[in-house]
């Protein structure tokens, strides 16, 4: 009979000792900077037309950050902006355990792209 096991139950792995003894994570700039993107993708109003990109840098768990996106027009510009802004904000500090220190945001208009009337055959 076997019994069922993971590496990290092995002693001395970081399964015996407690989770502020284990060690930090580090993540690298470009990590960070994916998450931004992704943030602001999700976020309403965004022009999906435009990949928002950013720039990140990240030292002693803190994040300093740019972040370029279009914003589709016609449409409320400025509340996007800000919606944009404190969604990204969040989302950063809730995926990467971080402190967002900085985050500069650049907006971009857009055209929305008209949609075509619909024909019925």
């Amino acid at each position: 009979m076997t019994e069922d096991f993971a590496l990290a139950d092995l002693p001395g792995s970081g399964a015996d000792r407690p989770p502020g003894e284990r060690g930090s994570l580090h993540l690298a700039d470009a990590a960070v900077a994916r998450i931004l993107e992704g943030a602001a993708l999700a976020c309403e109003g965004t022009a999906k037309s435009k990949r928002p990109k950013a720039k990140a840098t990240v030292k002693h768990g803190r994040i300093w950050a740019r972040l370029d996106v279009g914003v589709a027009w016609p449409g409320p510009v400025s509340a996007t902006a800000r919606d944009l802004t404190a969604r990204v904000r969040a989302e950063a500090a809730r995926i990467t355990g971080y402190d967002v220190v900085a985050l500069d945001v650049g907006v971009h208009l857009v055209d929305a792209p008209e949609q075509a009337p619909r024909r019925v055959r």
